[in-house]
C-alpha cells in the first residue's frame, strides 16, 4: 500500500511540472544523454524491520527521444507568403515561359514572311568582266581584248498561283494561334508547378507539427511509466511497450522532416532564391464545383490541349487547299531594265526595257503534288482521331476528379468529427490515467487513433486542394482564377503581390539605396531617431476602412438600426459617394436585386436606438438628394447574405388552372420532298465511267430526308425511291471522275462512314436503277394524314388572373432576358443564328458558353428559335463585340440589328394567350 501511495505522490509532482517540461521542449532545449540522478527519501518495511535513509535511483530516458528543433526554429523566422505571390514570382522567373514566348515571335515572323509573298521583288544586278579572245582581229595581234560592263533592275510579281499564297497565309495564321495557345499552356504548366511546390511545403510542415505534438505526448507518458516502474508500480511490459511507441513515433517524425526538407528544396527550385526565406501557409480555400455535365462541356471548348487540336486541324485544312493549288497554272510578271555600258565591238550606250508574262504549268512530276495532298488528308484524319481520344481521356480525368472532390469533401466532415471525438476521448483518458484509474494500453490506443485521424485529415485537405486546381486546369479556368492573361505583355502584375509590396516598403524604410554616391553618405544616429519620431503613420485606405466597418457590422446587435442610402446604378457610383461624404469608416456598399435589375445601396452607421437613427437621417436628408430608409441590422444582414451567396430570382410557381380540352381532327397534306434538281441533272447526265458514293438505303422517305438534313449534304446528294421486294429509298453522294477522288471525299465523311458504311461504285449502276423506277419517283404523293389539334381554355379566368399570369411569365425570364426586353428600342444586338427548335438553340448556347449573355426564344408557326447575343448602346460597341466573336460562331454569318425588331417579334408570339 505504501508503495502505491509513494508512486502516486511522484506522479502528482510530475504533473505539476508538466507545463515546465513542455515549455522546455518548445524552447528547443536538448535533453542530456546522461542518466538523470535523483535522490528520493524512502521508507521501506522488510522482515518487519523499518529502515530509514536515502536511496539514489537512476531514471533513464530513451536516448532516441532527444528532439532537435533547430529546423522548426528556422521555419519560424521565415516570412509567410500567399499562393498568389508565389505564382507571380514563379511566372516572372520561368525560362520555359520565355522560351515559349520566343516561339510565338518565331511564328509571327513566319507569318510576316508569308505575307511578303503578296509584294513584288526588286533586284539590282551589276556585271563587270574582262575577256581575252583568241584569235585576235588581225595578224598583228594574237589576242583580242574587250570589257563587258552592264547593270539592270529586275522587278518580279506573281499574278496567279491557284491561291497558294492565300492558303499559305491562312495556314500560318492558324499556326500562330497554335503557338499562342502553346504559350498559354506553358504558363499553366509553370503555374501548376508553383501550386504543387506551395502546398508541398504547407502540408509537409503540418504533418511534422502533428507528429511532433504526438511525440511530446508519448514522451510525457514514458516519463510517468518510468517513475512508476522505478517504484515498482508498473511492469517491465508497460515500460517496453511505451518505449516501442516512442521509437516508432520518432521514426515517423524523422521521415516527415525529410519530406519537409525535400519540399522546401523543390519550392526554392521552382520559385527562385528571392523567395527562399519565405514560408507558404495558406490552406483554406472555398472549393465549389459545378455539375459534371457543365464542367465537361466547358472543358471541351476551353481545355488548352483540345484547343491545340482544334487550331491544328484548321491549319491543316488550309495546308490541304495550299497543296491542291499546285494543280493550277502559275502566272508571273517580270519587268527588266538593262543598261549596257561596255561590250565587244561597243559603239555607244545601249539600254533595254523588257516586260514579260510567264505561264508555268506542271504536266508531270511523278505524283509529288498528288502525294502531298493525300499526305495532308492523312495528317488531318490523324489529328481528328487523336482529338477524339483526347476528349475521351479528358472526360475520364474530369470524372475522376469530380468524384474525388465530392467524396473527399464528405470524408473531410467525418474526419473532422473523428478528430474532435478522439481529442475529447484522449483528454478523458489522461485525467483517468493521472488518477491511476485508466489502463496504459487504452491511453496509448487513444493517442495513436488521434494521431492517425489528424494525419488523415491533412491527407484529405491536400488531396482536395490539389484536385481542385487540377480541375481548373482541365476546364481552362486556372489562369482566370489568378487573373493572368498571358497575351498581355505585362500579365505578371506585382501590384497584387502583398509580399513584394511589403518587401519594397521594408527596403524603403531601411534606406537601402543602391547608388554608390549615396552609399558613401552617413547619417548620425540622432538624426535617424529624429526622423523616426517625425514620421507619421499612413492613414488606412478606403477599402481597409470599409472592411473594418463590415467586421463591426457583422458582430453588432441585430436589434440595432442603420440608415440605408439608395439607389446607385453600380458599385463605383456608391464608392464615389462614400468618398465625397467621407464616411468610409462608418459605411459599406453592396448589391441588391430590384425588379430584375442589379442596384447598389449603402448601409451607414450603427445606432443603438431608433430615435438617434431618425435624427441622423433628418440631418442627412438636408445634404443629399438620395432616398433614405431606416432598417434593422437583422434585415440588412439578410440582404447582405443574399449578396454574398449570389443574387437569385425565386419565382413562385403559378397556381394550377382547370382546363377544358376540346380535340378536333383536321386533314393535313404531307409535304413532298424534292431532291436537289441541279445535282439530279448532273448525276443522271454524268459519264458512265464516273464514280459515286452509295451512302445508305432507308425504308422510308421520312428517314432519308431526316438523314440528308442532319448531315447537311442536300446540295451534293441525290435521293430516289426504288422497289426491291418492297419500296426503299436510296441516298447517293457526289459525282467523281476517278476512284481516288471518291476515296478522298469518303474520308472526309467520318461520322457517316463509321455509322452507315458507305461504298464507292460506278455511277452507271445507279443511273440504270433510277430509270427502272422513274415512274415511281415522278408520281405525286397524294397521301393525307390526320393530326389532333388541341384547344384549351381556362375556367373562371378573369382579367386579374391574366395579369398575374403575365407577371409570372416576366419573372420566369432570367436577368439578361429581362434586360433584353426592357432596354430602349434604339439599342443594338447581334443576331447569331436561327435554329429548328428552342431545345437545340439552348444546347447551342451551352456548347459555346454564351448562356448568360444570350436570349433564346421561339417564333413562327414552325416554332423556329432565334439566338440573340448581347445588348449594346450603340453600333460601334456591337461591331466590336461582333469582331471579337470566336471563329466557330462567326461561321454562322451573324449580323447586327436594332433590338426593337426582336422585342416586337418576341412580343408577337409570346404575348398573353399566345405563349407556347
Amino acid at each position: 500500500m505504501r508503495k502505491i501511495c509513494l508512486s502516486l505522490i511522484f506522479i502528482s509532482q510530475l504533473f505539476s511540472n508538466d507545463d515546465i517540461i513542455l515549455d522546455e521542449q518548445k524552447n528547443n532545449i536538448q535533453i542530456s544523454d546522461e542518466p538523470k540522478v535523483e535522490e528520493k527519501p524512502i521508507k521501506r518495511v522488510q522482515n518487519k524491520l523499518e529502515y530509514k535513509g536515502t536511496v539514489v535511483k537512476k531514471v533513464e530516458r530513451l536516448r532516441n527521444s532527444n528532439i532537435n528543433f533547430s529546423n522548426e526554429t528556422a521555419l519560424g523566422k521565415l516570412k509567410k507568403v500567399s499562393l498568389n505571390d508565389v505564382v507571380l514570382e514563379t511566372l516572372s522567373n520561368s525560362d520555359m515561359i520565355r522560351s515559349a514566348r520566343e516561339k510565338v515571335i518565331q511564328s509571327q515572323l513566319k507569318l510576316d514572311d508569308g505575307l511578303a509573298d503578296y509584294y513584288p521583288t526588286l533586284n539590282f544586278e551589276y556585271t563587270y568582266s574582262k575577256t581575252r579572245h583568241y584569235p585576235g582581229e588581225d595578224d598583228k595581234s594574237q589576242y583580242k581584248f574587250y570589257n563587258d560592263r552592264n547593270y539592270r533592275f529586275v522587278m518580279a510579281q506573281n499574278l496567279f498561283a491557284g491561291g497558294a499564297t492565300y492558303y499559305n497565309v491562312k495556314s500560318l495564321r492558324e499556326s500562330l494561334l497554335v503557338q499562342r495557345n502553346m504559350y498559354k499552356l506553358t504558363v499553366q504548366e509553370e503555374l501548376n508547378k508553383a501550386i504543387k511546390a506551395y502546398f508541398g511545403v504547407v502540408f509537409s510542415k503540418k504533418a511534422v507539427e502533428t507528429n511532433k505534438k504526438h511525440m511530446i505526448k508519448l514522451q510525457k507518458i514514458l516519463d510517468i511509466v518510468t517513475i512508476k516502474y522505478d517504484n515498482g508500480a508498473s511492469s517491465i511490459g508497460d515500460l517496453t511497450s511505451i518505449k516501442a511507441n516512442v521509437s516508432n513515433a520518432q521514426t515517423k517524425l524523422i521521415k516527415d522532416k525529410s519530406k519537409l526538407e525535400e519540399a522546401l528544396r523543390y519550392y526554392e527550385y521552382i520559385v527562385g532564391k528571392k523567395f527562399s526565406k519565405t514560408l507558404p501557409y495558406e490552406r483554406d480555400f472555398n472549393i465549389k464545383i459545378a455539375q459534371f455535365d457543365k464542367l465537361f462541356q466547358r472543358a471541351v471548348s476551353q481545355n488548352p490541349n483540345l484547343k491545340n487540336y482544334y487550331l491544328n486541324i484548321e491549319a491543316e485544312k488550309y495546308k490541304v487547299q495550299n497543296a491542291q493549288s499546285k494543280f493550277s497554272p502559275k502566272v508571273d510578271l517580270e519587268v527588266t531594265y538593262n543598261d549596257i555600258q561596255d561590250q565587244e565591238d561597243y559603239e555607244g550606250d545601249e539600254n533595254d526595257f523588257t516586260g514579260r508574262v510567264k505561264l508555268t504549268y506542271n504536266l508531270f512530276n511523278g505524283g509529288k503534288d498528288k502525294n502531298k495532298v493525300l499526305r495532308s488528308y492523312s495528317i488531318l484524319r490523324d489529328l481528328k482521331f487523336r482529338l477524339n481520344e483526347e476528349i475521351k481521356k479528358l472526360k475520364w480525368n474530369l470524372s475522376k476528379l469530380h468524384t474525388s472532390i465530392n467524396s473527399v469533401k464528405d470524408a473531410l466532415k467525418s474526419t473532422k468529427s473523428e478528430v474532435s471525438s478522439s481529442q475529447e476521448a484522449v483528454e478523458a483518458y489522461w485525467e483517468a490515467f493521472k488518477l491511476g484509474e485508466q489502463d496504459l494500453n487504452v491511453l496509448l490506443q487513444g493517442q495513436r487513433q488521434l494521431n492517425s485521424a489528424e494525419l488523415e485529415l491533412i491527407k484529405f485537405e491536400r488531396s482536395n486542394i490539389q484536385d481542385f486546381f487540377l480541375l481548373l486546369g482541365y476546364t481552362g479556368d486556372l489562369l482566370a482564377y489568378f487573373n493572368i492573361d498571358p497575351e498581355n505583355n505585362k500579365f505578371v502584375n506585382f501590384s497584387t503581390s502583398t509580399y513584394n509590396k511589403k518587401l519594397y516598403d521594408d527596403l524603403k524604410d531601411k534606406k537601402l539605396l543602391f547608388d554608390e554616391e549615396v552609399k558613401e553618405k552617413t547619417v548620425d544616429k540622432k538624426e535617424k531617431k529624429e526622423q523616426k519620431q517625425k514620421e507619421i503613420e499612413k492613414e488606412p485606405s478606403l477599402n481597409e476602412n470599409i472592411d473594418l466597418f463590415i467586421k463591426s457590422f457583422l458582430q453588432a446587435d441585430e436589434n440595432s438600426f442603420m440608415i440605408i442610402i439608395k439607389e446607385f446604378d453600380n458599385v463605383y457610383d456608391a464608392f464615389d459617394f462614400i468618398k465625397e461624404q467621407k464616411i468610409s469608416k462608418e459605411a459599406f456598399a453592396f448589391d441588391i436585386l430590384k425588379k430584375y435589375k442589379i442596384k447598389t445601396i449603402i448601409a451607414r452607421k450603427i445606432f443603438d436606438n431608433e430615435l438617434d437613427a431618425k435624427q441622423e437621417m433628418e440631418k442627412m436628408s438636408k445634404t443629399t438628394n438620395k432616398s433614405l430608409e431606416l432598417k434593422t441590422i437583422k434585415d440588412i444582414k439578410e440582404l447582405y447574405i443574399k449578396y454574398l451567396e449570389g443574387l437569385e430570382v425565386k419565382v413562385k410557381e403559378p397556381k394550377p388552372k382547370v382546363k377544358i380540352v376540346e380535340k378536333i381532327q383536321m386533314l393535313k397534306k404531307q409535304q413532298s420532298f424534292k431532291t436537289n434538281e441541279d445535282f439530279k441533272k448532273k448525276f443522271l447526265e454524268a459519264n458512265k465511267e464516273n464514280y459515286t458514293i452509295n451512302i445508305a438505303t432507308f425504308t422510308s422517305m421520312k428517314e432519308a430526308i431526316s438523314f440528308v438534313k442532319k448531315e447537311q449534304i442536300y446540295d451534293n446528294s441525290f435521293v430516289f425511291k426504288y422497289i426491291e421486294g418492297k419500296e426503299l429509298v436510296k441516298v447517293m453522294y457526289g459525282v467523281f471522275e476517278n476512284y481516288q477522288d471518291a476515296v478522298i471525299s469518303l474520308d472526309i465523311l467520318d461520322d457517316i462512314k463509321q455509322k452507315y458504311y458507305p461504298v464507292i461504285e460506278k455511277i452507271q449502276t445507279k443511273q440504270k436503277l433510277y430509270k427502272q423506277n422513274k415512274k415511281l419517283n415522278e408520281k405525286e404523293n397524294k397521301t393525307q394524314e390526320y393530326e389532333i389539334v388541341t384547344k384549351s381554355k381556362i375556367v373562371d379566368s378573369t382579367e386579374d388572373k391574366k395579369n398575374d399570369l403575365k407577371e409570372n411569365k416576366t419573372k420566369s425570364l432570367n436577368d439578361f432576358e429581362a434586360l433584353f426586353l426592357d432596354v430602349p428600342k434604339n439599342y443594338y444586338t447581334i443576331n447569331l443564328a436561327t435554329i429548328n427548335t428552342k431545345e437545340e438553340a439552348k444546347e447551342f448556347t451551352l456548347k459555346h458558353g454564351i448562356e448568360d449573355t444570350s436570349f433564346v426564344f421561339s417564333f413562327g408557326d414552325k416554332n423556329l428559335a432565334k439566338v440573340m447575343y448581347g445588348v449594346f448602346e450603340n453600333y460601334e460597341q456591337a461591331k466590336k463585340a461582333l469582331d471579337e466573336l470566336p471563329l466557330n460562331l462567326r461561321k454562322n454569318s451573324p449580323y447586327i440589328e436594332k433590338i426593337g425588331k426582336k422585342q416586337d417579334l418576341y412580343n408577337k408570339y409570346h404575348s398573353l394567350g399566345k405563349e407556347k
